[in-house]
Protein backbone atom coordinates (compact mmCIF):
# COMPACT_ATOMS: atom_id res chain seq x y z
CA UNK A 1 0.00 0.00 0.00
CA UNK A 2 3.25 2.43 0.21
CA UNK A 3 2.62 3.39 -3.64
CA UNK A 4 -1.39 3.21 -3.60
CA UNK A 5 -3.45 6.17 -2.33
CA UNK A 6 -6.17 4.17 -3.09
CA UNK A 7 -7.36 0.45 -3.25
CA UNK A 8 -10.88 -0.93 -3.77
CA UNK A 9 -11.30 -4.25 -3.62
CA UNK A 10 -14.82 -6.56 -4.26
CA UNK A 11 -16.31 -3.29 -3.30
CA UNK A 12 -20.61 -3.65 -3.40
CA UNK A 13 -23.44 -1.45 -2.52
CA UNK A 14 -26.56 -2.83 -2.48
CA UNK A 15 -30.31 -0.75 -2.26
CA UNK A 16 -33.43 -2.56 -0.89
CA UNK A 17 -36.48 -1.59 -3.11
CA UNK A 18 -39.98 -1.83 -1.72
CA UNK A 19 -43.14 -1.44 -4.00
CA UNK A 20 -44.17 0.81 -1.13
CA UNK A 21 -44.01 1.88 2.42
CA UNK A 22 -46.68 -0.99 3.85
CA UNK A 23 -44.23 -3.64 2.53
CA UNK A 24 -40.92 -2.09 4.76
CA UNK A 25 -42.59 -1.35 7.36
CA UNK A 26 -43.96 -5.22 7.75
CA UNK A 27 -40.24 -6.74 6.60
CA UNK A 28 -39.33 -4.14 9.35
CA UNK A 29 -41.27 -5.75 11.95
CA UNK A 30 -41.29 -9.59 11.06
CA UNK A 31 -37.73 -9.76 9.36
CA UNK A 32 -37.62 -13.45 9.22
CA UNK A 33 -40.66 -13.69 7.21
CA UNK A 34 -41.61 -13.80 3.28
CA UNK A 35 -39.09 -10.90 1.94
CA UNK A 36 -40.65 -7.98 0.29
CA UNK A 37 -37.98 -6.28 -1.23
CA UNK A 38 -35.87 -6.13 -4.23
CA UNK A 39 -31.88 -6.08 -4.11
CA UNK A 40 -30.46 -3.28 -6.38
CA UNK A 41 -26.81 -3.17 -7.13
CA UNK A 42 -25.41 0.59 -7.18
CA UNK A 43 -21.81 -1.25 -7.21
CA UNK A 44 -21.08 -4.66 -7.77
CA UNK A 45 -17.55 -6.80 -7.25
CA UNK A 46 -15.74 -3.22 -8.16
CA UNK A 47 -11.80 -3.76 -7.65
CA UNK A 48 -8.74 -1.27 -8.73
CA UNK A 49 -6.10 0.75 -7.72
CA UNK A 50 -5.12 4.21 -7.73
CA UNK A 51 -1.52 5.07 -7.38
CA UNK A 52 -0.49 8.50 -5.37
CA UNK A 53 -0.05 11.36 -7.57
CA UNK A 54 -2.14 9.96 -10.19
CA UNK A 55 -4.86 11.35 -12.18
CA UNK A 56 -7.53 9.08 -12.69
CA UNK A 57 -10.99 10.02 -14.35
CA UNK A 58 -14.32 8.04 -13.64
CA UNK A 59 -16.64 7.92 -16.73
CA UNK A 60 -20.00 6.17 -17.25
CA UNK A 61 -24.23 7.39 -17.86
CA UNK A 62 -26.04 8.85 -15.40
CA UNK A 63 -26.72 6.11 -13.03
CA UNK A 64 -23.91 3.57 -13.36
CA UNK A 65 -22.59 4.31 -9.37
CA UNK A 66 -19.82 7.34 -9.76
CA UNK A 67 -21.16 9.04 -7.52
CA UNK A 68 -21.77 6.05 -5.18
CA UNK A 69 -18.42 4.89 -5.63
CA UNK A 70 -16.56 8.56 -4.18
CA UNK A 71 -19.26 8.78 -1.27
CA UNK A 72 -18.06 5.30 -0.23
CA UNK A 73 -14.52 6.31 -0.76
CA UNK A 74 -14.82 9.44 1.38
CA UNK A 75 -16.60 8.17 4.16
CA UNK A 76 -20.13 9.43 3.22
CA UNK A 77 -21.61 6.09 2.67
CA UNK A 78 -21.34 2.94 4.06
CA UNK A 79 -20.18 -0.52 1.38
CA UNK A 80 -22.36 -3.70 1.66
CA UNK A 81 -19.33 -5.88 1.00
CA UNK A 82 -15.52 -5.53 -0.23
CA UNK A 83 -12.88 -3.47 1.03
CA UNK A 84 -11.38 0.47 0.50
CA UNK A 85 -8.43 1.85 1.90
CA UNK A 86 -7.63 5.12 1.54
CA UNK A 87 -3.90 6.58 2.56
CA UNK A 88 -3.76 10.19 3.45
CA UNK A 89 -6.03 12.60 3.99
CA UNK A 90 -9.28 14.04 2.02
CA UNK A 91 -10.57 16.65 0.06
CA UNK A 92 -14.08 16.15 -1.85
CA UNK A 93 -16.29 18.24 -4.29
CA UNK A 94 -19.08 16.12 -3.96
CA UNK A 95 -22.31 18.00 -3.19
CA UNK A 96 -20.42 21.36 -2.68
CA UNK A 97 -21.33 22.48 0.53
CA UNK A 98 -21.49 19.16 2.32
CA UNK A 99 -21.81 19.54 6.03
CA UNK A 100 -21.75 23.04 6.05
CA UNK A 101 -24.45 24.13 9.30
CA UNK A 102 -26.97 27.05 7.68
CA UNK A 103 -26.93 28.27 10.99
CA UNK A 104 -23.09 29.16 10.98
CA UNK A 105 -21.18 31.66 9.79
CA UNK A 106 -18.77 31.48 6.91
CA UNK A 107 -15.85 31.86 9.04
CA UNK A 108 -17.30 29.43 11.31
CA UNK A 109 -18.38 26.84 8.63
CA UNK A 110 -14.55 27.07 7.25
CA UNK A 111 -13.25 26.02 10.84
CA UNK A 112 -15.86 23.30 11.02
CA UNK A 113 -15.07 22.23 7.65
CA UNK A 114 -11.26 21.93 8.96
CA UNK A 115 -12.26 19.96 12.25
CA UNK A 116 -13.90 17.29 9.82
CA UNK A 117 -10.79 16.68 8.06
CA UNK A 118 -8.77 16.89 10.80
CA UNK A 119 -7.16 19.42 10.79
CA UNK A 120 -6.74 21.86 13.85
CA UNK A 121 -8.34 25.22 14.64
CA UNK A 122 -4.37 26.85 14.66
CA UNK A 123 -3.76 25.26 11.19
CA UNK A 124 -6.86 26.55 9.78
CA UNK A 125 -6.26 29.65 11.63
CA UNK A 126 -2.72 30.08 8.78
CA UNK A 127 -5.62 29.26 6.09
CA UNK A 128 -8.45 31.24 6.44
CA UNK A 129 -7.54 34.26 4.86
CA UNK A 130 -6.71 32.37 1.43
CA UNK A 131 -9.80 30.50 1.84
CA UNK A 132 -11.70 33.98 2.64
CA UNK A 133 -9.17 35.66 -0.75
CA UNK A 134 -10.47 32.56 -3.28
CA UNK A 135 -14.22 32.70 -1.98
CA UNK A 136 -14.21 36.92 -2.61
CA UNK A 137 -17.20 37.00 -0.83
CA UNK A 138 -16.59 40.09 0.93
CA UNK A 139 -18.07 40.72 4.52
CA UNK A 140 -20.88 38.07 3.78
CA UNK A 141 -18.05 35.94 4.88
CA UNK A 142 -18.95 36.77 9.17
CA UNK A 143 -22.91 36.30 7.97
CA UNK A 144 -24.87 33.26 8.33
CA UNK A 145 -24.56 31.14 5.17
CA UNK A 146 -28.52 30.72 4.67
CA UNK A 147 -28.53 34.38 3.98
CA UNK A 148 -25.55 33.52 0.90
CA UNK A 149 -27.08 33.31 -2.91
CA UNK A 150 -26.46 29.97 -4.07
CA UNK A 151 -22.95 31.39 -6.04
CA UNK A 152 -21.56 32.45 -2.74
CA UNK A 153 -22.48 29.43 -1.05
CA UNK A 154 -20.39 27.27 -4.11
CA UNK A 155 -18.02 30.17 -3.77
CA UNK A 156 -16.90 29.36 -0.42
CA UNK A 157 -17.40 25.53 -0.11
CA UNK A 158 -15.01 25.38 -3.13
CA UNK A 159 -12.76 27.54 -1.64
CA UNK A 160 -12.28 25.20 1.73
CA UNK A 161 -12.20 22.40 -0.15
CA UNK A 162 -9.24 23.21 -2.48
CA UNK A 163 -7.00 25.02 0.64
CA UNK A 164 -6.92 22.00 2.83
CA UNK A 165 -3.77 20.77 1.19
CA UNK A 166 -5.08 17.41 0.53
CA UNK A 167 -3.22 14.03 -0.26
CA UNK A 168 -6.09 12.89 -2.57
CA UNK A 169 -8.73 15.46 -4.33
CA UNK A 170 -12.19 13.96 -5.42
CA UNK A 171 -14.12 15.76 -7.70
CA UNK A 172 -17.81 15.34 -8.82
CA UNK A 173 -18.85 17.64 -11.43
CA UNK A 174 -17.73 20.24 -9.39
CA UNK A 175 -16.21 22.40 -11.93
CA UNK A 176 -19.16 23.11 -13.72
CA UNK A 177 -20.59 25.75 -11.04
CA UNK A 178 -20.21 29.83 -10.53
CA UNK A 179 -19.87 32.05 -13.44
CA UNK A 180 -17.12 31.93 -16.31
CA UNK A 181 -14.09 33.66 -14.07
CA UNK A 182 -14.53 31.52 -10.71
CA UNK A 183 -14.56 28.63 -12.85
CA UNK A 184 -11.55 30.16 -14.59
CA UNK A 185 -9.53 30.25 -10.84
CA UNK A 186 -11.21 27.01 -9.92
CA UNK A 187 -9.24 25.00 -12.72
CA UNK A 188 -6.21 27.03 -11.91
CA UNK A 189 -6.19 26.24 -8.70
CA UNK A 190 -6.75 22.60 -9.31
CA UNK A 191 -4.29 22.28 -11.55
CA UNK A 192 -1.96 23.30 -8.98
CA UNK A 193 -2.89 20.91 -6.54
CA UNK A 194 -2.68 18.28 -9.38
CA UNK A 195 1.06 19.92 -9.93
CA UNK A 196 2.07 19.37 -6.17
CA UNK A 197 1.49 16.33 -6.48
CA UNK A 198 -2.02 14.76 -5.27
CA UNK A 199 -4.17 12.54 -6.28
CA UNK A 200 -6.83 13.29 -7.70
CA UNK A 201 -10.08 11.01 -8.50
CA UNK A 202 -12.27 13.23 -10.98
CA UNK A 203 -16.08 12.90 -12.46
CA UNK A 204 -17.24 14.20 -14.99
CA UNK A 205 -19.50 13.97 -18.42
CA UNK A 206 -17.12 16.30 -20.31
CA UNK A 207 -14.78 13.91 -22.24
CA UNK A 208 -12.26 17.17 -23.27
CA UNK A 209 -11.91 17.58 -19.78
CA UNK A 210 -10.42 14.16 -19.37
CA UNK A 211 -8.48 14.21 -22.15
CA UNK A 212 -6.97 16.84 -21.24
CA UNK A 213 -6.61 16.31 -16.92
CA UNK A 214 -6.62 12.51 -16.46
CA UNK A 215 -3.62 9.93 -17.22
CA UNK A 216 -6.00 6.98 -16.64
CA UNK A 217 -10.21 6.07 -16.78
CA UNK A 218 -12.32 3.54 -15.02
CA UNK A 219 -15.68 3.49 -17.05
CA UNK A 220 -18.77 2.23 -14.86
CA UNK A 221 -21.56 1.07 -16.47
CA UNK A 222 -24.61 -0.32 -14.26
CA UNK A 223 -22.39 -0.51 -11.37
CA UNK A 224 -19.70 -2.64 -12.82
CA UNK A 225 -16.40 -1.75 -14.07
CA UNK A 226 -16.31 -2.62 -17.83
CA UNK A 227 -13.19 -0.94 -18.78
CA UNK A 228 -10.00 0.10 -17.33
CA UNK A 229 -7.15 2.09 -18.86
CA UNK A 230 -5.60 5.20 -21.14
CA UNK A 231 -7.83 8.32 -20.36
CA UNK A 232 -7.70 9.36 -23.93
CA UNK A 233 -9.01 6.13 -25.65
CA UNK A 234 -12.00 5.38 -22.83
CA UNK A 235 -12.88 8.56 -23.68
CA UNK A 236 -13.16 7.68 -27.00
CA UNK A 237 -14.93 4.54 -26.38
CA UNK A 238 -17.62 6.66 -24.21
CA UNK A 239 -18.63 9.11 -26.67
CA UNK A 240 -18.94 6.23 -29.44
CA UNK A 241 -20.93 4.71 -26.77
CA UNK A 242 -23.10 7.74 -26.56
CA UNK A 243 -23.55 8.35 -30.03
CA UNK A 244 -24.82 4.73 -30.28
CA UNK A 245 -27.56 5.33 -27.48
CA UNK A 246 -28.46 8.47 -29.02
CA UNK A 247 -28.93 7.15 -32.45
CA UNK A 248 -30.60 3.96 -31.37
CA UNK A 249 -33.29 6.55 -29.07
CA UNK A 250 -33.88 8.84 -32.08
CA UNK A 251 -34.33 5.71 -34.68
CA UNK A 252 -36.82 4.70 -32.02
CA UNK A 253 -39.14 8.22 -31.73
CA UNK A 254 -38.54 8.37 -35.92
CA UNK A 255 -40.28 4.65 -36.26
CA UNK A 256 -43.06 5.46 -33.98
CA UNK A 257 -43.85 8.42 -35.84
CA UNK A 258 -43.74 6.70 -39.71
CA UNK A 259 -45.70 4.24 -38.46
CA UNK A 260 -48.42 6.45 -37.10
CA UNK A 261 -48.10 8.06 -40.19
CA UNK A 262 -48.41 4.24 -42.20
CA UNK A 263 -45.22 5.60 -44.35
CA UNK A 264 -42.68 2.86 -42.54
CA UNK A 265 -41.60 -0.42 -44.41
CA UNK A 266 -39.10 -2.00 -41.67
CA UNK A 267 -38.02 -4.85 -44.04
CA UNK A 268 -36.77 -2.08 -46.13
CA UNK A 269 -35.58 -0.01 -42.70
CA UNK A 270 -33.15 -3.12 -41.80
CA UNK A 271 -31.77 -4.29 -44.94
CA UNK A 272 -28.22 -3.97 -44.83
CA UNK A 273 -26.25 -1.46 -47.25
CA UNK A 274 -23.21 -2.17 -49.08
CA UNK A 275 -21.10 0.28 -49.90
CA UNK A 276 -19.83 -2.14 -52.55
CA UNK A 277 -22.60 -1.07 -54.75
CA UNK A 278 -20.49 2.40 -55.65
CA UNK A 279 -18.72 3.25 -59.01
CA UNK A 280 -15.54 1.59 -58.86
CA UNK A 281 -13.68 4.87 -59.65
CA UNK A 282 -15.00 6.70 -56.49
CA UNK A 283 -14.95 3.81 -54.03
CA UNK A 284 -11.99 3.88 -51.70
CA UNK A 285 -11.85 0.57 -50.83
CA UNK A 286 -8.58 0.83 -48.34
CA UNK A 287 -10.42 3.85 -46.97
CA UNK A 288 -13.16 1.69 -46.03
CA UNK A 289 -11.12 -0.68 -43.96
CA UNK A 290 -8.68 1.41 -42.47
CA UNK A 291 -11.88 3.72 -40.49
CA UNK A 292 -14.32 0.44 -39.79
CA UNK A 293 -13.27 0.19 -36.65
CA UNK A 294 -14.21 3.53 -35.83
CA UNK A 295 -17.22 3.81 -37.33
CA UNK A 296 -20.98 4.13 -36.72
CA UNK A 297 -24.34 5.12 -38.02
CA UNK A 298 -27.33 4.45 -39.88
CA UNK A 299 -25.20 4.29 -43.15
CA UNK A 300 -28.17 5.65 -45.14
CA UNK A 301 -25.90 7.63 -46.51
CA UNK A 302 -21.80 6.85 -46.45
CA UNK A 303 -18.62 8.25 -47.03
CA UNK A 304 -16.96 7.08 -49.89
CA UNK A 305 -13.59 8.80 -50.13
CA UNK A 306 -11.42 11.33 -48.80
CA UNK A 307 -8.48 13.67 -49.86
CA UNK A 308 -6.76 16.03 -47.65
CA UNK A 309 -4.95 18.03 -50.60
CA UNK A 310 -3.14 21.89 -50.86
CA UNK A 311 -4.77 24.30 -53.05
CA UNK A 312 -3.00 22.98 -56.30
CA UNK A 313 -5.29 19.53 -55.61
CA UNK A 314 -2.12 17.40 -54.48
CA UNK A 315 -2.52 14.95 -51.86
CA UNK A 316 -0.03 16.13 -48.62
CA UNK A 317 0.55 14.47 -45.60
CA UNK A 318 2.31 17.56 -43.97
CA UNK A 319 1.11 20.68 -44.02
CA UNK A 320 2.65 24.32 -42.85
CA UNK A 321 1.58 26.41 -40.34
CA UNK A 322 -1.36 28.20 -41.45
CA UNK A 323 -1.62 26.79 -45.14
CA UNK A 324 -4.48 26.41 -47.21
CA UNK A 325 -6.02 23.28 -47.47
CA UNK A 326 -9.02 21.52 -49.04
CA UNK A 327 -10.70 18.62 -46.87
CA UNK A 328 -12.56 16.85 -50.42
CA UNK A 329 -15.07 14.30 -48.80
CA UNK A 330 -17.31 12.03 -51.17
CA UNK A 331 -20.56 10.92 -50.30
CA UNK A 332 -23.12 8.61 -51.52
CA UNK A 333 -26.79 8.46 -50.75
CA UNK A 334 -28.45 5.20 -50.47
CA UNK A 335 -31.41 6.25 -49.88
CA UNK A 336 -33.36 9.88 -50.35
CA UNK A 337 -31.82 11.67 -47.23
CA UNK A 338 -31.30 15.29 -46.02
CA UNK A 339 -28.24 15.72 -44.04
CA UNK A 340 -25.61 17.97 -42.77
CA UNK A 341 -21.88 17.43 -43.36
CA UNK A 342 -18.85 18.44 -41.60
CA UNK A 343 -15.69 17.57 -39.99
CA UNK A 344 -13.05 17.95 -37.20
CA UNK A 345 -9.10 18.40 -36.63
CA UNK A 346 -8.65 16.64 -33.83
CA UNK A 347 -5.12 16.74 -32.04
CA UNK A 348 -2.76 13.87 -30.48
CA UNK A 349 -5.36 13.58 -27.41
CA UNK A 350 -8.47 13.39 -30.00
CA UNK A 351 -9.88 16.60 -29.14
CA UNK A 352 -11.38 19.03 -31.45
CA UNK A 353 -9.57 22.11 -32.24
CA UNK A 354 -10.86 23.66 -35.63
CA UNK A 355 -13.69 22.27 -37.67
CA UNK A 356 -16.42 23.41 -39.42
CA UNK A 357 -19.77 21.86 -41.70
CA UNK A 358 -22.10 22.53 -44.49
CA UNK A 359 -25.27 23.36 -42.24
CA UNK A 360 -22.43 26.32 -40.62
CA UNK A 361 -21.43 27.17 -43.81
CA UNK A 362 -23.87 26.85 -46.43
CA UNK A 363 -26.96 27.76 -43.73
CA UNK A 364 -28.98 24.47 -44.77
CA UNK A 365 -28.45 20.73 -45.38
CA UNK A 366 -28.30 18.77 -48.64
CA UNK A 367 -30.88 16.73 -49.73
CA UNK A 368 -30.16 13.98 -51.93
CA UNK A 369 -31.52 11.14 -53.55
CA UNK A 370 -30.94 7.26 -53.89
CA UNK A 371 -27.77 6.62 -55.69
CA UNK A 372 -26.39 10.12 -55.92
CA UNK A 373 -23.08 10.53 -55.31
CA UNK A 374 -21.73 14.22 -54.11
CA UNK A 375 -18.29 15.75 -53.73
CA UNK A 376 -18.28 18.51 -50.31
CA UNK A 377 -15.61 20.43 -50.63
CA UNK A 378 -13.74 22.23 -47.64
CA UNK A 379 -11.06 25.06 -47.90
CA UNK A 380 -9.68 25.97 -44.67
CA UNK A 381 -6.38 26.76 -43.05
CA UNK A 382 -4.24 25.19 -40.31
CA UNK A 383 -3.48 27.97 -38.46
CA UNK A 384 -1.94 25.24 -35.55
CA UNK A 385 1.09 24.67 -33.06
CA UNK A 386 3.28 21.83 -34.93
CA UNK A 387 1.98 18.54 -34.38
CA UNK A 388 0.53 15.26 -35.57
CA UNK A 389 -3.70 16.12 -35.89
CA UNK A 390 -6.55 13.53 -37.29
CA UNK A 391 -9.33 14.74 -39.11
CA UNK A 392 -13.00 13.14 -38.23
CA UNK A 393 -15.99 13.18 -40.98
CA UNK A 394 -19.50 13.36 -39.76
CA UNK A 395 -22.83 12.74 -41.64
CA UNK A 396 -25.58 13.91 -39.55
CA UNK A 397 -29.40 14.75 -39.28
CA UNK A 398 -30.44 17.20 -37.21
CA UNK A 399 -33.15 16.28 -34.32
CA UNK A 400 -33.12 19.21 -32.30
CA UNK A 401 -30.87 21.96 -33.64
CA UNK A 402 -27.59 22.90 -32.26
CA UNK A 403 -28.59 20.21 -29.11
CA UNK A 404 -29.13 16.51 -30.50
CA UNK A 405 -28.54 14.93 -34.07
CA UNK A 406 -29.07 11.55 -35.66
CA UNK A 407 -25.62 10.39 -36.81
CA UNK A 408 -25.64 8.81 -40.11
CA UNK A 409 -22.06 7.98 -40.68
CA UNK A 410 -19.68 9.45 -38.39
CA UNK A 411 -16.12 7.95 -38.58
CA UNK A 412 -12.65 8.46 -36.66
CA UNK A 413 -9.25 9.04 -38.07
CA UNK A 414 -9.93 9.32 -41.49
CA UNK A 415 -6.83 11.36 -42.05
CA UNK A 416 -3.79 11.26 -40.61
CA UNK A 417 -1.25 14.74 -41.20
CA UNK A 418 1.13 16.86 -39.67
CA UNK A 419 1.44 20.26 -39.01
CA UNK A 420 5.19 22.09 -39.11
CA UNK A 421 6.47 24.47 -37.11
CA UNK A 422 5.68 28.09 -37.54
CA UNK A 423 8.95 29.21 -38.91
CA UNK A 424 8.23 33.32 -37.71
CA UNK A 425 7.64 33.07 -34.73
CA UNK A 426 6.75 29.99 -32.54
CA UNK A 427 3.67 29.27 -31.63
CA UNK A 428 2.69 28.57 -27.51
CA UNK A 429 -0.98 27.94 -27.89
CA UNK A 430 -3.13 25.53 -29.78
CA UNK A 431 -4.68 28.01 -32.46
CA UNK A 432 -3.72 31.29 -33.64
CA UNK A 433 -6.43 34.42 -34.58
CA UNK A 434 -4.86 36.95 -36.24
CA UNK A 435 -4.84 40.01 -34.49
CA UNK A 436 -4.99 43.91 -34.74
CA UNK A 437 -2.37 45.54 -32.75
CA UNK A 438 -2.15 49.14 -32.21
CA UNK A 439 0.72 51.06 -29.99
CA UNK A 440 0.73 54.76 -29.03
CA UNK A 441 3.28 56.48 -27.26
CA UNK A 442 1.77 58.08 -24.38
CA UNK A 443 4.80 59.79 -22.46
Amino acid sequence: MDKLAIKIENLSKVYKLYENNKSRIVEGLFPFAKCRHKDFYALQDLSFEIEKGEIVGIIGKNGSGKSTLLKIITGVLSQSGGSVEVKGRISALLELGAGFNPEYTGIENIYLNGTLNGITREEMSKRIYDIADFADIGDFIYQPVKNYSSGMFVRLAFAVAVNVEPDILIVDEALAVGDAAFQAKCMARMNQIMKGGATVLFVTHDMNTVKRLCQRCIYLENGKKIMEGNAEELADVYLKRIRENMNIEHLKVMDVSKEEEGIIDKTERDAPISTKECSKDLYNVELEKRIAPFREGTGTVKLINFELTDINDVVIKSAEFNQKLKIKMCIKFFQDAEVGIGYHIRDDKNMEIIGSGTTRELGHQIRGKEGEIYLVEFSTRVPLVEGIYNISTVVSTPIILNRSALFVDYAENVEVFEVEECKDAKLWDKVYVPNEVEINKLV
